[in-house]
């Protein structure tokens, strides 16, 4: 028994747990005290209609989960919310063509009229604000080129070409307990972002399996990944904090002119609040197919149970790496190699807590992800046999170097943000 290992008896069942010191003590036989003692308090106690909300999602998740696990996911390329959500991009889109094409046309046709000039102006403006936005590279995240890291792009393209996806671009690389893929800018940049932390905890063959779900997403057709919907949702976020509450001091006629405004730029608010809400409920569904279809393609590549272990890391592991980091940044030291002797020294009935936690909590990546534990079942029932890509050790711990290489910026930028976090 480890020193820091203590046993005690459930006050709810009397069984005989043994538990670590430093974690939460839980009890396996009837999940006493399976959540923090923290957790549960009025501060995050859900209201009536997040639980309605929590229910109806709960029944969506679980119906998808079947239907996958039926007839498979597919890539429906004509889906009615696909097409509904290109159509509604495509008014964004229109009207802020409109508007600038208005705005010159007045500006020409009244010059030099006050009148024309002023409302020419605030269309072109408005035609400014609500151009398409296509996103940009990081310029704070470390990038690694193909030259910088040659082992790494070769298992990248290795990756892409068993996916069917075109070869990355970029990598980048954060501090974040996650990985991400996207396109940026008019070219459309192909951008793969690893987390380091995440990249630590993984096991070699998860770390294959993580590459292939994400550059996955290049080729099943998630709508949110598509350019055209995703600038038209980035343009209505942008005016609607542009259409901010306006507060003017002065006499009554500042106040008559502020209440004014302000009453026009809320009906713009509550509107673009409304586009947004149909858009993203349109790509609701497909998000969460597309990620399932994503997990395929890694099952194929990597192995079904590649794919589920990754998927209890992010439900386990991660989340407690995520912790360490935050109180390990406070206390100086070498941060990455606190990870892994930390990791090194997790107990099993940390992570079954974790484990049986994320499962009640139907815990997710985000809310355009399945639940985890879900996407883990997904993968196990893929009848896939061998590993398409299998790696020698050799080859990661090259890849491992590579991506070692900006790792003590990435320490000294979570340090930097812990420390800043004391003073909000």
């Amino acid at each position: 028994m480890a020193p820091s290992a203590i046993v005690q008896e459930c006050p709810q069942c009397a069984a005989s747990i043994t538990g670590d010191s430093r974690f939460v003590m839980w009890c396996p036989e009837c999940e006493w005290n399976l959540r923090r003692p923290d957790h549960d308090t009025p501060s995050t106690r859900p209201g009536p209609l997040s639980r309605l909300r929590d229910r109806l999602d709960a029944r969506f998740a679980a119906g998808l989960h079947r239907q996958v696990l039926d007839s498979g996911v597919g890539t429906p390329f004509r889906d009615r919310g696909r097409i509904a959500a290109y159509a509604l991009a495509s008014a964004v889109h229109l009207f802020a063509l409109s508007m600038l094409v208005g705005g010159v046309w007045l500006l020409a046709a009244t010059w030099p009229s006050p009148f024309g000039a002023v409302f020419g102006i605030a269309g072109v403006g408005f035609a400014y604000l609500a151009r398409p936005r296509f996103g940009r590279l990081d310029r704070d995240a470390p990038a690694l080129t193909r030259q910088e890291a040659p082992a790494l792009y070769d298992l990248l393209d290795r990756v892409a070409r068993e996916a069917g996806a075109p070869p990355v671009d970029v990598v980048l690389v954060d501090g974040k307990v996650n990985a991400s893929f996207g396109t940026v800018g008019l070219r459309g940049t192909r951008v793969l972002t690893i987390g380091l932390p995440l990249w630590q905890i993984l096991e070699p063959r998860e770390r294959i399996a993580l590459l292939a779900h994400e550059l996955g997403h290049s080729s099943n057709g998630d709508v949110r990944r598509m350019r055209y919907v995703d600038s038209a949702i980035a343009t209505l976020y942008e005016i609607h904090g542009a259409a901010a509450r306006v507060h003017v001091h002065g006499g009554l006629r500042a106040l008559a002119i502020s209440i004014v405004v302000n009453i026009l730029t809320g009906l713009v608010r509550l509107l673009v609040v409304g586009l947004i809400m149909v858009l993203e409920s349109l790509t609701y569904r497909e998000s969460q197919l597309a990620e399932y279809a994503a997990d395929d393609r890694a099952a194929r590549i990597a192995s079904p149970v590649a794919v589920a272990g990754l998927m209890d890391k992010l439900i386990t592991r991660g989340p407690a790496a995520h912790r360490h980091l935050e109180s390990a940044a406070h206390r100086g030291g070498d941060l990455w190699e606190g990870l892994r002797e930390y990791m090194a020294a997790f107990p099993e009935t940390e992570e079954e807590r974790l484990r049986r936690l994320a499962r009640l909590e139907r815990a997710r990546v985000d809310a355009t992800h399945p639940p985890t534990h879900l996407r883990a079942a997904f993968a196990l029932s893929r009848a896939y046999g061998e590993a398409a890509i299998v790696t020698t050790d050799d080859e990661m711990e090259r890849v491992q170097a590579e991506l070692d290489a900006p790792a003590g910026r990435i320490a000294r930028e979570i340090a930097d943000r812990a420390r800043a976090a004391l003073y909000e």
